[in-house]
């Protein structure tokens, strides 16, 4: 459609289990609007945001972009970001509402505001080996990710940690933060959005 200006704005809508694929980012969801006046997309209804080997959800996601690129994402509702090291452990931080910012279309950097907790596990050796986990609550923080590694986490408020050797975590102490579900089984391939199957000519039949 033509808005003010003449300036033409584009408007998609998907509904009902919608999947995007491009190869550094993945996402799916229930419906979807996308601006182009404003390069926003909205997910919206189990929305789940695959980045490299960070899974995020929330209830409602608002992706910028430009210039094709992702820039910002911002989370609203029980956002969780959470990364697998194995079947039983996954980095995990969670809060009020979450915005990550991206370069070449990969998260460098996660803030974190209101109620930020984190289960994190530290590793040690070649191969790494888990050796430790730690809890950590604080007001607000910020997440610095370099080569798909957590590389600093600066907390804005005097946090409140504890550190568990893996021997010695308490049985009272939760491995997964409220709300935690992994959803790599709904992670979109390429094969889910691009149907590359040639079909057979109706030229013929259509032109008869």
């Amino acid at each position: 459609s033509r808005g003010l200006g003449d300036v033409y704005k584009r408007q998609v809508k998907g509904y009902r289990r919608v999947k995007i694929f491009r190869n550094d980012f993945q996402a799916v969801c229930d419906s979807l609007v996308a601006v182009s006046t404003d390069s926003m997309i909205l997910l919206y209804i189990d929305p789940v945001l695959w980045n490299q080997d960070n899974q995020i959800t929330s209830d409602v996601m608002d992706i910028f972009t430009a210039n094709s690129q992702i820039v910002r994402a911002e989370f609203v509702g029980r956002p969780l970001m959470v990364s697998e090291l194995d079947t039983m452990h996954y980095n995990q931080v969670a809060g009020k509402t979450m915005t990550a910012y991206f370069y070449n279309n990969q998260i460098y950097r996660n803030d974190v505001n209101g109620n930020a907790q984190t289960i994190y596990y530290m590793q040690d050796g070649e191969p790494p080996e888990i050796t430790m986990m730690g809890v950590i609550e604080s007001g607000d923080c910020s997440f610095y990710i370099e080569d798909k590694q957590v590389v600093q986490i600066t907390y804005r408020t005097e946090p409140v940690y504890n550190f568990y050797p893996m021997d010695d975590i308490p049985p009272t102490q939760d491995l997964y933060l409220k709300g935690f579900k992994w959803e790599g089984a709904r992670r979109p391939v390429q094969a889910d959005v691009f149907d590359r199957r040639i079909r057979p000519s109706q030229r013929k039949e259509r032109t008869r």
